[in-house]
């Protein structure tokens, strides 16, 4: 294997997935082999493939591994450092799927990432897809939920594509991508049937849109542990959202908080000044174990949410030196989401966990800033500030 951009992403998907080498480079042989790519000048192609593999084998991989969720029913007390409210992954994927669609159509619907629609003079919908190499067509009366016209009478459907999840074969392979999949992620820390630890949380469904507990309150819920990836531990149905329930006669103190989080997520802590670094040494770790720990004293508030109902909040280390002729680091920006409650005020000190996002502009990368998906309030400072109402001038203001 000569080409260096197929080496680097097979050693990446590897080491993400915790295969050997030489498993995926198999698999990126079978890739080529079953759709008649040549390894060497269709390398391009055969990565895109490469790619849909590892998504799969990834998504596979962060699923609780199960027969019967009843038997595998946990009792997990503990609290959550860091949650996520849901987002609907599959409009998401819907629309990138889409955007492959509208840059190349040819390749999108050759590696059966869409169905294409057509109507016919009967009325029927006629629908074409490629199946592992082979083309089929079959006439329905009506469209599934999740298609899109793409031109008058003309739609796609965007389909699952993955044959298969590493040795499990998927049984939705070939079938049209939900129209809508609410999930949501968080950090959990504390005993999952009596075994103390860092647990990473998934949750999907409609039931994953309310469950929104606070963070670093203790708290108990029923959730399904992984067999094989026993870190991960999992939402399901409606259990856990009903069986969720706040401790309020055993809260941890402060001191015991901070000592569980130092001891368990210690590797995720990094001073205000070390978050530039941190974002570059974390790029290529798994969504999950992205996250960082900091902590500092709030310096500024802006209780007015923009478009995406996020207010954003000013930290900066106190102990810090600030360089007046340079113009040094005065504060890091956090975007705190809708769902976090802001009962603070400046002069606060506050422990913060979230993701870390970088712009670069020209060339060069700025000041890393923090998406928040946990708070906590060390030390109550100042007035909760209100929010306002910005106004906006028109013309017809002059009469």
């Amino acid at each position: 294997m000569s080409n260096e951009n197929v080496k680097n992403e097979i050693a990446n998907a590897a080491r993400v997935l915790g295969m050997e080498m030489s498993e995926v480079e198999k698999k990126w042989s079978d890739i080529c082999e079953s759709n008649g790519l040549d390894p060497n000048n269709d390398w391009r192609l055969g990565l895109a493939l490469l790619r849909q593999w590892f998504s799969g084998a990834n998504a596979y991989k962060d699923a609780p591994q199960t027969s019967s969720s009843n038997d595998l029913a946990k009792t997990a007390r503990g609290f959550f450092v860091s949650l996520d409210a849901a987002r609907d992954m599959a409009e998401m994927q819907n629309n990138r799927i889409k955007g492959e669609y509208e840059a190349n159509p040819d390749q999108t619907y050759a590696i059966g990432r869409v169905a294409l629609v057509s109507l016919t003079d009967a009325g029927k919908y006629s629908v074409s897809k490629m199946e592992k190499g082979e083309e089929k067509s079959r006439e329905f009366d009506e469209l599934p939920k999740n298609s899109h016209e793409v031109e008058v009478n003309e739609w796609i459907i965007p389909l699952d594509n993955m044959p298969s999840y590493g040795t499990r074969t998927n049984p939705s392979f070939g079938k049209p991508l939900p129209e809508t999949l609410f999930r949501s992620a968080g950090v959990f820390i504390g005993e999952v049937n009596g075994d103390k630890g860092l647990y990473y949380f998934s949750y999907k469904g409609e039931s994953s849109k309310s469950f929104l507990p606070e963070t670093f309150k203790m708290l108990e819920m029923t959730v399904i542990r992984d067999q094989n990836n026993t870190d991960r531990i999992y939402g399901f149905k409606k259990e856990t959202l009903d069986s969720l329930s706040m401790v309020t006669d055993e809260q941890p103190t402060m001191a015991q908080i901070q000592e569980s989080v130092m001891e368990l997520a210690g590797e995720h802590y990094t001073q205000l000044v070390g978050l530039n670094m941190y974002h570059t040494e974390k790029q290529n770790e798994p969504y999950a174990k992205k996250f960082v720990i900091t902590d500092g004293s709030v310096s500024s508030v802006n209780m007015t949410p923009n478009k995406f109902g996020t207010r954003r909040v000013t930290i900066t280390d106190l102990n810090s030196d600030f360089d007046y002729e340079g113009g040094g680091w005065a504060g890091t920006t956090c975007w705190i989401p809708a769902h976090i409650n802001i009962d603070f005020g400046i002069g606060s000190t506050v422990v913060i966990v979230g993701r870390t996002s970088q712009r670069v502009e020209d060339g060069v990368p700025g000041d890393a800033t923090l998406n928040v998906s946990g708070l906590l309030v060390t030390e109550y400072r100042g007035s909760v500030v209100e929010p306002f109402e910005t106004s906006e001038e028109s013309d017809l203001d002059w009469f």
